[in-house]
């Protein structure tokens, strides 16, 4: 199930939000983050989509890495005829944390539900991984979250122990 530690992106769209929780109204936001990784978290989503998208570069397309040894599949096998994927998948139950000053100052959003994917293949062997964070932050972390909107932040995202992936 995917992980993300301490992990940097662009919190790109902060929407907040009135839900009822019974009688009752609570703040609920979506955020938005992107994010650059290796093609290797592919493996999260499905074993084989990184061979579909990648493959190994042929004679004469090898770079200094490629060269080494190091790379394995890294340019893109259609080129660019794919430019995005959207990936229809959900974390229920996660923990999203946004590192935020000395790590005191941590916004720690819980029972998160992470969905929207948007996987963009990158030639080189990386991927743009775009994606919704479903929360309900308190009156002090919509604070918090409303100053960093439109930034990189760093942020960590960690799986529930047992919960469902859908």
């Amino acid at each position: 199930m995917l992980s993300l530690a301490q992990q940097v992106g662009q919190f790109t769209n902060f929407n907040l939000r009135t839900e009822k929780h019974g009688p009752d109204n609570v703040p609920g936001a979506d955020l938005k983050v992107t994010t650059t990784l290796s093609n290797d978290v592919l493996a999260e989503f499905h074993p084989t989509l990184k061979s579909m998208l990648f493959r190994k570069p042929n004679p004469g397309e090898e770079d200094l890495v490629d060269k080494a040894g190091e790379a394995g599949e890294t340019r893109l096998r259609f080129g660019s005829n794919i430019n995005a994927i959207r990936w229809v998948h959900q974390i229920v139950g996660a923990g999203f944390t946004v590192h935020y000053g000395t790590g005191k100052s941590d916004i720690e959003l819980t029972d998160t539900t992470i969905d929207g994917f948007v996987i963009e293949p990158m030639d080189g062997g990386s991927v743009v991984v775009s994606f919704r964070v479903k929360c309900n932050p308190d009156e002090k972390q919509v604070g918090k979250l409303s100053t960093l909107m439109g930034g990189e932040i760093e942020f960590s995202l960690v799986p529930p122990e047992d919960g469902p992936i859908q």
